[in-house]
C-alpha cells in the first residue's frame, strides 16, 4: 500500500475549457478536496481570478503524478508540496513555472522550502544565492478556464 501523506497543490494558468473535464478526473482520483477535508473539487464552483488550490490526505508518497503531468502538459505553473513520512522520506515542494523543468525542493512539514548549509555554502556571491532562493518562490497566476462560458455546457 505505501506510505501515505499529504499534498497541496496551487494551480494557475488558462485551461482551455475542452480539457476541464480530464483534469477534474484527474483530480477526483486522488480525491483532491477545495480545502483540508473540505469538499471535494468541482469543476463547476470554480473562484474567478485566484490559483486553484487543492488539498489530498493518505495519498500514496505524497504524490500525484498525473496531476503534475497535466499541468505540465498544458504549461499550467503550479506549486506542490507533499508532506514527509518519517523514516522513508521527506516533505517536498515541486515548482513548475509553466515550461522548461520542474524544480523540487526540500521543504518543512508546514510548506516552507528549506535549504541544507552545503546548497548555501556552495555560493560565493550573495546575489546569485538570492537569485536561487527567489526562484523557488514562484508567484502562481490565477487559474482560467478558456474557450467559452459554463452556459454552453447546460
Amino acid at each position: 500500500m505505501g506510505d501515505r501523506a499529504p499534498v497541496h497543490i496551487t494551480i494557475g494558468g488558462a485551461l482551455p475549457r475542452e480539457h476541464l473535464e480530464t483534469f477534474a478526473a484527474h483530480a477526483a482520483d486522488y480525491d483532491l478536496r477545495t480545502e483540508w477535508d473540505g469538499e471535494p473539487f468541482d469543476p463547476a464552483a470554480l473562484s474567478d481570478g485566484e490559483p486553484l488550490e487543492l488539498y489530498g490526505t493518505e495519498l500514496n508518497g505524497g504524490q500525484i503524478p498525473e496531476i503534475d503531468a497535466f499541468c505540465a502538459e498544458h504549461g499550467l505553473p503550479f506549486r506542490r508540496w507533499s508532506g514527509g513520512c518519517l523514516g522513508a522520506y521527506l516533505p517536498e515542494i515541486v515548482l513548475f513555472d509553466g515550461q522548461g523543468p520542474m524544480r523540487d525542493y526540500t521543504a518543512s512539514e508546514d510548506e516552507y522550502v528549506l535549504f541544507p548549509p552545503s546548497w548555501i555554502n556552495s555560493f560565493t556571491r550573495l546575489r546569485d544565492l538570492k537569485r536561487e532562493i527567489a526562484r523557488a518562490e514562484v508567484t502562481i497566476p490565477a487559474f482560467v478556464i478558456t474557450g467559452g462560458s459554463s452556459d454552453d455546457c447546460d
